[in-house]
């Protein structure tokens, strides 16, 4: 959770540092990527790799690498968080790494600073891998990076008050009205219904969109957060504060403990915190996709991660074949039996039946926005939800935070002329 919430504090990003970053002409790439004579094997390759757990895991995987190829790995602990701006430093002093690790909401950031090499895949290489996640990880056409980790949102629930998981949205308000109980403070729905990462789904079920995705990427003029099936949506939320089945101090934080306190029916969360609610509510804990919404498929959004090539790595052509060692199909699934999180492969599958909506969930998500002007749309769109809390005119509330996405596009785009 950490990782894709993060996503709501990401600040500007500096994009004439992409001037600082080695050029790059499609001559280059094949070179660097395809190129006979750039297949002779380096002593070593590096990874920056996320943690003592991934370290854990990669120290395995890259000594098998080591015996196949005779290529020494070197791994360096790098939280994920401060890889770019360390590359930014260390990569044009020849001490960054061939490989990092990044959430794919990093990756137009990563490319227009010079640091994320553009990588050329054949159809064949790509087999296997999600598309929505290699999407996700795709750059105005330009392919950045394998995916490793998936993530996104789904229905939690406790058996104890909700018997079967909701088919569509009636069945989640009668579940709502049945169940809750305000003198119990017990509650059969909730959600964190003032964060966009959580409300998303729910608003835009119907129709609307943050930017237009045109053919080659986003078009960050067009924005249509504010369409009438989002503001009927809108309206839909605001009445399940009045109906008291969300209340106006529900975060996730407060939902959380309550739903491991057999409080809470059912709330929308990610699969981060399964072993606890599985060690809170033992067998009454369960899992289960999104449901739909007046006959439409609800569609959260999802988050990836994974393996990019530096810019400044001399040798492209032995980290891509690392990266797709380390990404291919019997690696991912010791991942995710491992590490217990979902991959960004289809044909592998986690053995955690808790697990698997998510799996399912994933392949039925919509990749946030990986473009810089992503970082605008948090707040407007937080502030409209908090407002709708209070009774703001879902319409108006929804034209106020078009106008502040519009406004700050603007100027962001007036910095790059």
């Amino acid at each position: 959770m950490k990782h894709l919430l993060k996503i709501c504090s990401i600040l500007l990003v500096t994009l004439l540092l992409a001037s600082c970053g080695p050029n790059r002409t499609q001559e280059d790439i094949d070179k660097a990527l395809n190129d006979d004579e750039k297949t002779a094997k380096p002593k070593s390759l590096t990874m920056w790799v996320d943690g003592d757990r991934q370290m854990a895991f990669y120290k395995k995987v890259t000594e098998d690498y080591t015996k196949k190829t005779g290529i020494k790995v070197i791994l360096k602990n790098t939280a994920q968080d401060d890889q770019v701006d360390n590359l930014s430093l260390d990569g044009p002093s020849g001490n960054g790494p061939d490989l990092f690790f990044q959430p794919h909401d990093r990756a137009g950031d990563a490319y227009l600073q010079g640091l994320a090499a553009e990588i050329d895949f054949t159809d064949e290489e790509l087999k296997g891998y999600s598309k929505e996640a290699l999407q996700a990880l795709n750059y105005e056409g330009k392919q950045l990076a394998l995916p490793v980790i998936v993530e996104s949102t789904a229905v939690v629930y406790n058996k104890k008050l909700v018997k079967t998981p909701p088919k569509t949205m009636d069945d989640v308000e009668k579940i709502a009205k049945d169940v809750t109980d305000k003198d119990k403070k017990q509650y059969g729905f909730m959600f964190d219904a003032k964060n966009f990462y959580f409300n998303y789904p729910f608003l835009f079920s119907q129709g609307g969109y943050i930017f237009k995705e045109e053919k080659d990427g986003f078009n960050t003029n067009d924005v249509a957060v504010n369409d009438p099936s989002v503001v009927k949506n809108g309206e839909r939320l605001q009445s399940w504060y009045d109906k008291g089945y969300i209340t106006k101090s529900a975060n996730q934080d407060v939902i959380v403990g309550l739903f491991k306190e057999g409080k809470v029916g059912m709330f929308v969360t990610g699969p981060w915190q399964t072993n606890e609610f599985k060690e809170a509510l033992g067998d009454d804990f369960g899992t289960a996709t999104f449901p739909t919404d007046n006959g439409k498929e609800m569609k959260p959004f999802l988050g990836v991660r994974g393996w990019f090539i530096s810019e400044y790595s001399e040798e492209k052509y032995w980290a891509k074949n690392l990266m797709l060692y380390l990404t291919n199909k019997d690696n991912m699934q010791k991942y995710t039996d491992e590490m217990q999180e979902i991959t960004g492969r289809t044909d592998v599958s986690s053995k955690n039946e808790l697990l698997k909506p998510y799996e399912e969930q994933a392949q039925n998500a919509i990749p946030m926005p990986n473009i810089p002007e992503m970082s605008q749309v948090w707040d407007p769109m937080g502030n409209a939800a908090t407002f709708m809390s209070n009774g703001k005119d879902p319409k108006e509330a929804l034209d106020e935070a078009k106008n502040g996405i519009d406004e700050q596009v603007e100027i962001m785009n007036a910095s790059k002329k």
